[in-house]
Parts: C-alpha cells; sequence; structure tokens
C-alpha cells in the first residue's frame, strides 16, 4: 500500500514538472534583450576606462529590484587631465600660479580651471551674484552632535576635517570682477571646452530665472542641442553639468524616454547621469567631496565610491532599477549620437512640486 501510494505520488510531481515545463515562458538571452542600446566601448585611452558592457533598457527593466540594487556600476580609474587635478587638489594656490600668466593657462582647459579657482577663492566684487552655500556646522559644534558610542565616529570626524578643510588659503588678496570672472568662463567656452559650454547655459538659465521667474524660463532647443553636444564629447564633467540641468524642472520643458514616453523621474535619472561621469572618469572615490559630506554628516562612510554609495545607501529598488535604465539609454546615446530614446514635450504646466538640482560637492 505504501509503495503505490509512494509510486503516486512521484507519478503526479513528474507531471507537474513536466507541465510547467510547457507552459513557462521562453529564456531571455542577453543576445534577445534589446540589443539596440549595447554601446560600443569608448577608446581607454583617449576617454578614460569606462566599461563597455551597457546593459539594453530591455534587459534592465526585467532586472529584480532587489538585483538591480546591487548591480553598481564601478567608477572608473579618473582621468590624468588638469580639471581632474584640480578636482584633487588640497590646495588651489600652485596651481592657480602655474597657469596664471602661462601657456597652459590660455588653453580652453586651463581658463575652466582659473574660472572654478578664482569662483571658489577670489574676492568677486561688482555685482557678485548669490551663490547658496548650506549653512556649514562649526567642529566643535558637529563634534557634539556625535553620538559617544558611534562606531563611524573617528571616521566621521577625519571626514569632517577633510571636506571642511580650506583649499583657498593664500588668496587674500586676489580680487576679480564678476564681470571679469564670466568672461574667463566664457572664453573658456569660446574655445571649445564642452565643460564650459554647458556651465555657461547653466548659468544663463539660473540668472534668468531670478530675474524673470521659473514659469518664465525654459530650455530651449538650441539649449538642448548643445547640452547633448557637450555630453558627447565623454568628457565626465560635460556630462554631469549637461545632466544636472536637464534634470531640472523649467517652464514648457518634459522629457519623456522611450518609444511609449514614460514620464521622466528625475533623481533617478540625476544619479545615472552622474554614474555615467564616474565611469568616464570622473573622481568619484571615498576621498571626494560628495563622499566625505555623507561620511560625516550622516555617518555613510563604508562605500568605496559614488555608485557603491547610491547601490547602499541611497536608492531605493524602484531608483535603483530606474538607474540601471536611465544609465543604459544615455551610455548609449552617448557613444551613438542616437538620441531618440528621450523626447522633449512642449506645452505642459509646470509641475508645482519640483526637484531643483544646484551645483554642489562633486
Amino acid at each position: 500500500m505504501n509503495l503505490r501510494l509512494s509510486l503516486a505520488v512521484v507519478a503526479v510531481a513528474a507531471l507537474a514538472g513536466l507541465g510547467w515545463l510547457a507552459l513557462r515562458p521562453p529564456a531571455v538571452t542577453p543576445a534577445q534583450t534589446g540589443a539596440q542600446f549595447a554601446a560600443p566601448a569608448p577608446d581607454s585611452s583617449a576617454r578614460g576606462q569606462a566599461p563597455a558592457g551597457a546593459q539594453s533598457t530591455a534587459s534592465a527593466a526585467a532586472v529584480a529590484p532587489a538585483q538591480a540594487g546591487a548591480q553598481s556600476p564601478a567608477a572608473a580609474q579618473s582621468r590624468a587631465t588638469l580639471f581632474n587635478e584640480y578636482l584633487q587638489a588640497r590646495q588651489y594656490r600652485a596651481i592657480y600660479d602655474r597657469l596664471r600668466a602661462s601657456a597652459e593657462g590660455e588653453t580652453a582647459e586651463g581658463r575652466l580651471v582659473l574660472y572654478e579657482i578664482l569662483r571658489n577663492c577670489a574676492n568677486i566684487t561688482e555685482a557678485r551674484r548669490y551663490t547658496y552655500r548650506p549653512p556649514q556646522a562649526k567642529r566643535e559644534e558637529f563634534m557634539a552632535g556625535l553620538p559617544v558610542g558611534d562606531v563611524q565616529r573617528d571616521r566621521r570626524i577625519a571626514a569632517y576635517d577633510e571636506f571642511t578643510a580650506n583649499r583657498c588659503q593664500g588668496f587674500d588678496g586676489i580680487t576679480i570682477s564678476q564681470s571679469d570672472l564670466d568672461r574667463v568662463l566664457r572664453d573658456a567656452a569660446a574655445a571649445g571646452d564642452p565643460r564650459a559650454r554647458a556651465m555657461a547655459i547653466e548659468q544663463e538659465l539660473w540668472q534668468s530665472r531670478r530675474a524673470q521667474g521659473r514659469d518664465a524660463t525654459t530650455l530651449t532647443d538650441a539649449h538642448i542641442e548643445d547640452l547633448k553636444q557637450a555630453a558627447s564629447t565623454r568628457d565626465p564633467e560635460a556630462i554631469r553639468v549637461a545632466g544636472r540641468v536637464l534634470s531640472n524642472t523649467w517652464a514648457d520643458f518634459a522629457l519623456r524616454v522611450g518609444p511609449e514616453q514614460q514620464p521622466l523621474e528625475q533623481r533617478a535619472f540625476m544619479n545615472a547621469w552622474l554614474v555615467l561621469a564616474c565611469e568616464y572618469g570622473q573622481p568619484c572615490g571615498a576621498d571626494t567631496p560628495r563622499m566625505l559630506q555623507a561620511c560625516a554628516f550622516q555617518g555613510h562612510c563604508n562605500a568605496q565610491s559614488f555608485p557603491d554609495y547610491l547601490s547602499y545607501y541611497s536608492s531605493s529598488p524602484h531608483d535603483s532599477q530606474l538607474l540601471v535604465q536611465y544609465r543604459a539609454l544615455l551610455r548609449h546615446a552617448i557613444e551613438t549620437g542616437d538620441w531618440s530614446q528621450l523626447s522633449v514635450i512642449r506645452g505642459l504646466p509646470t509641475p508645482s512640486g519640483r526637484i531643483n538640482f544646484v551645483p554642489g560637492p562633486r
């Protein structure tokens, strides 16, 4: 009797297994997952070591949220450029002295670095524009706010000291007017620097918004084309700035994604641009200002790169999945020049609840 019962159970299980095999959906191979988004690998000798295997939008959509959060793209080794030298410098005066009145300082990149240093360190006179800087806790206030038993206490203090370090020592006597500072940026843009061109567009838009209000300031078709061209140079800072502008909310401007024109989710879109900047050679390690700030003020000290930080600390499963999709779409556009998966919609009301992305720690 027991033998018959056992045989019957085995037979039922076998039939159930065969039925599932017959009815299950076919397995999808990598070759079938939207190869139109697979981008060719960039030339690492000219542009840094960006990972070659961009995941397609279709395959990204099939990734489980938990998996999407675990698959943080690796940041490439930062490129050896003058601009990255500036980003990683602990003091700016030596770079400023080297560039001032030199052939290197007359290049497009040299002018951009001079602009960045002067913007941060010089005494700007004559109609200096308002620049938002979040309030910063003094060291004693910061120390008082740390729990005594915080296991990250020493790391947070070290990160605070590094993040708040004065990189502008020796600039006390250096002044420049706002108009002259603007001219330095315009000269860098006119000399062909894509980062300077993207920054100039961003400045133009924010000045217009401050003067005319948000409902009167829009991102024109010419702006959009210039930003696409800047990003297509594969320069990481140009990618970062172009992405910040395109991710913001402007009057009479909305982006839709893919053939179904899905509404864009701004924060995930912005993060996708930042991850791409890391992949194309922007410094994104644990010693960069953005990461030091997160460690010092939030205790988020365990990530080794900004993509890791997003994956481990900052993204919901939904945001992680969207980031993978947006990153693949944008990488394809940057590598091929095909931006057809992003559509600009005009004629919609400006959203009342909006996200504003402003220049902050890199």
